[in-house]
């Protein structure tokens, strides 16, 4: 079976700029860790990080991601240390049926655990398909980083439906040791979601600018920015 299915290109941009077997990954959002299995395939070598508060995921990630170089946190990075709400995407009329690119999850797994549509789950309310609440236990990234000893990291991943902004608030001066971020930008049915504009803005006040070849220029896409401060690209 093979993870990459039409995502070769994108992990092929991810091996371009960090040009490295080693590097060290936090992705932020990993939903079943099918992103994770991918970029340990594309470095060899990597640490790679994992951050998903949602249960039935983590159900997921646990019986299906066998591998010694991924860990993954069982909690949502947010600006806050403590607990949040958390509202879980469902859509009931695609639930019978385990979409291609999830094709390596059993089908009764992707029924009973209420799998459909679940990467649309967020801290953020504004999705309209969803479970009743549940609360999640959240940390500050530069907690995280600090009590884990992380030191520098070569790429952040940001996966978090419209909860980017409060993300990067959690970084605090700890995204001073990370290279490269990449961010999902628009997801504007979610409450207080950063635009295109705002997220370029918001990321250039850090000192982080954007890699135009390998970044989006729609109204939703995603972003890959570099730490000037640091680097160049």
């Amino acid at each position: 079976m093979s993870w990459m299915k039409m995502y070769s290109e994108k992990f092929e941009s991810f091996k371009s700029i960090l040009n490295k077997d080693n590097p060290k990954i936090v992705e932020i959002g990993a939903h079943f860790g099918e992103d994770s299995v991918r970029f340990s395939e594309a470095f060899p070598k990597a640490e790679i990080f994992c951050f998903e508060p949602d249960p039935r995921c983590i159900a997921v990630f646990k019986k299906y991601i066998q591998n010694d170089r991924i860990t993954l946190f069982e909690i949502a990075l947010s600006n806050e240390n403590g607990t949040a709400e958390f509202y879980q995407s469902y859509d009931d009329s695609k639930s019978n049926f385990v979409p291609e690119k999830y094709d390596w999850i059993d089908i009764e797994d992707y029924k009973n655990n209420k799998l459909s549509n679940s990467g649309s789950s967020s801290l953020k309310a504004g999705y309209r398909n969803n479970l009743d609440k549940i609360v999640v236990d959240t940390k500050r990234f530069d907690d995280w980083h600090t009590e884990n000893n992380i030191g520098d990291i070569d790429l952040v991943w940001i996966d978090v439906q419209g909860a980017e902004k409060e993300v990067l608030d959690g970084m605090g001066n700890a995204i001073n040791n990370v290279a490269i971020i990449w961010v999902e930008y628009g997801e504007t049915e979610y409450d207080g979601a950063l635009s295109r504009t705002e997220t370029i803005s918001y990321m250039k006040e850090k000192g982080f600018l954007v890699v135009d070849a390998f970044s989006s220029n729609t109204e939703t896409g995603d972003l890959m920015l570099y730490n000037s401060m640091r680097y160049s690209i």
